[in-house]
C-alpha cells in the first residue's frame, strides 16, 4: 500500500471535513460535486460556494494511479487509510474563472492551485484517526455548541490580521448589539508579509481577554486564504453558522486580493443569499480614526460639524511601522497588542 504524505492545507482540510466546519460537505469533493459547486453553488441541493477538493501532481498521480488504497500521512503521523473512488481531472480554467474573474490567470491563489494539482483524488475513508487530526486549540463546532446553547445570539468575527484599533471597534459594537460575540481568526497563512501564525493566534486571544470574558470567545479557524472574494465570504459565513452564529460581520474587502474584486463586494454577495446560507449577515462602513473627534468610527464623528481629519486603519500600515522599527500610535493599535510586535512577527 503506498503512502502519500499530505500538505498543511490538506491536514486542515480533513480536520474541518471530518468535524463539521464545512458542514454541508463531510468529504473532499467527487468530480460530480466539483463541478456542480463551480456552476450551481450547490451540494446536494443546498448552497455551497467554494469546492474543497484533494489535488495532487503529477509525480504523485503516477505513483497512485494504479492504486486502491493508500495511507494518508501529516507529517510523521498516520492520519488515514482511505479508498480510492475515482482520480479526475477538471478544467482549471473554469475553476478560475468561476472564482476570481476574468483576470484569474493573474491571481496568486490560482497560481498556486494551477501548479499543485496535476489531477484530484475522489476517496472514502476507510479508517481515520481523529485524535492525531487535532491541534490542543481545535474546538469542533458540535463541542463549542454544546457549551453555548443558552445564548440566543452569537456574532462571528473573522480575521487573518492581529487585532487594530478597527477591530476592536467591530468587537465592541458586536458585543453591545448581539451580547455574545466569536473571535475567530484563521491560522494558516503562506503569502509574505502576513504574519506568522502564531503571533495572529497570541494577539487576537490577547483582545478577546479585554472583553466580558462570559460573553467573549476565541477559538482558531485552521484553514489557509484562498483570496477568493465573495465566494470565500460566503463559506466563511458557513463556517460560523456551523459554530452556532447568528450573525457575521463581513468586511469591506472580505477575502479579497489586490483589485480583483469591488469595494464592498463581499457584503452586497453576502447579503444577497444570507437566506440561503442561513445566518444574518452584518455589512457595515470600514471604521476609521477621526483626529478631532479623537475616536474610531464607522459613519459619522461625534461631532455634527466636525471637519477632522479621517485616518485610515489598516494591518497593512501597521506592518510599515512595525517594519521600520516605529512605535504604532494607540489610535491605531492598542498597546496591550502593538507590545507583541516586531519585525520577526511577520513572515
Amino acid at each position: 500500500m503506498n503512502s502519500l504524505y499530505i500538505s498543511k492545507d490538506q491536514f486542515s482540510d480533513i480536520l474541518n471535513l471530518s468535524n463539521g466546519v464545512f458542514s454541508p460537505l463531510k468529504h473532499f469533493v467527487s468530480e460530480k460535486d466539483f463541478k456542480n459547486i463551480l456552476l450551481k453553488k450547490k451540494i446536494k441541493k443546498k448552497y455551497f460556494p467554494i469546492p474543497i477538493f484533494f489535488g495532487i501532481k503529477k509525480k504523485i498521480f503516477n505513483k497512485i494511479k494504479n492504486e486502491k488504497n493508500i495511507k494518508l500521512y501529516y507529517k510523521k503521523n498516520l492520519i488515514a487509510v482511505v479508498k480510492i473512488n475515482l482520480i479526475y481531472k477538471i478544467n482549471k480554467k473554469i475553476f478560475g474563472k468561476k472564482i476570481f474573474g476574468k483576470k484569474f490567470r493573474q491571481h496568486s491563489y490560482y497560481k498556486k492551485f494551477n501548479k499543485e494539482n496535476y489531477a484530484f483524488l475522489d476517496f472514502t475513508y476507510k479508517k481515520i484517526f481523529k485524535k492525531k487530526l487535532v491541534d490542543k486549540n481545535f474546538v469542533s463546532p458540535t463541542q463549542f455548541k454544546k457549551k453555548i446553547k443558552t445564548k440566543k445570539t452569537l456574532a462571528g468575527f473573522h480575521t487573518r490580521n492581529v487585532p487594530h484599533e478597527a477591530h476592536q471597534w467591530i468587537h465592541r459594537y458586536l458585543l453591545k448589539k448581539y451580547s455574545n460575540l466569536l473571535i475567530q481568526p484563521l491560522l494558516g497563512q503562506y503569502k509574505k508579509n502576513e504574519y506568522l501564525d502564531k503571533i495572529i493566534k497570541i494577539t487576537n486571544l490577547v483582545a478577546a481577554k479585554m472583553y466580558n470574558k462570559k460573553n467573549t470567545f476565541f477559538i482558531p479557524f485552521f484553514s489557509y486564504p484562498r483570496y477568493g472574494g465573495p465566494l470565500e465570504a460566503a463559506l466563511h459565513a458557513i463556517v460560523r453558522k456551523n459554530y452556532g452564529c447568528t450573525h457575521f460581520w463581513v468586511g469591506r474587502d472580505h477575502a479579497g486580493f489586490k483589485k480583483f474584486f469591488h469595494k464592498y463586494e463581499s457584503q452586497n454577495y453576502c447579503k444577497k443569499i444570507q437566506k440561503r446560507i442561513g445566518i444574518n449577515i452584518i455589512a457595515h462602513n470600514e471604521p476609521y480614526y477621526c483626529s478631532t473627534c479623537k475616536a474610531v468610527v464607522n459613519k459619522n464623528c461625534n461631532k455634527k460639524s466636525c471637519s477632522g481629519k479621517k485616518i485610515s486603519i489598516s494591518g497593512t500600515k501597521i506592518r510599515r511601522y512595525i517594519r521600520s522599527n516605529k512605535k504604532i500610535p494607540n489610535f491605531l493599535m492598542s498597546k496591550k497588542i502593538s507590545i507583541l510586535l516586531n519585525k520577526k512577527s511577520i513572515i
